[in-house]
């Protein structure tokens, strides 16, 4: 009986180190990779995608109209760092656009990378 109930200790000891691994594991995958936005029409996501435009045309000069995020991935880091492709309104015609904004740990948003996926 007590080799029993030793086996049972140990087994379960084996099962809840197991599983505090797999946590860490998680953890660690979770900083440093990025991984893609799951909700793409997520209010937070969208108004990134419009402060690139904006911060691209008072950057560039140009008077681009933010239509939509499409997709994106998302790296955290010391801070987010935020992989999207967008479409904008050029005069009439609509493109597709990449850009990549950082948010820092105080969420300001910094524009790092915006580019025309379209030509």
């Amino acid at each position: 009986m007590a080799k029993a109930l030793f086996f049972v200790a140990s087994l379960l000891l084996y099962v809840l180190s197991l599983s505090s691994l797999v946590a860490a594991t998680q953890r660690l995958d979770l900083a440093g990779s990025y991984k893609p936005i799951e909700n793409i029409d997520d209010p937070k996501i969208q108004s990134l995608g419009e402060f690139a435009v904006n911060e691209h045309n008072k950057q560039a000069k140009t008077q681009l109209k933010f239509q939509k995020v499409i997709s994106g991935e998302m790296q955290i880091v010391a801070g987010t760092n935020y992989k999207l492709q967008l479409t904008a309104l050029e005069g009439t015609s609509s493109g597709t656009y990449g850009t990549l904004v950082f948010t820092d740990l105080n969420n300001k948003n910094n524009l790092i990378n915006f580019y025309d996926v379209s030509k």
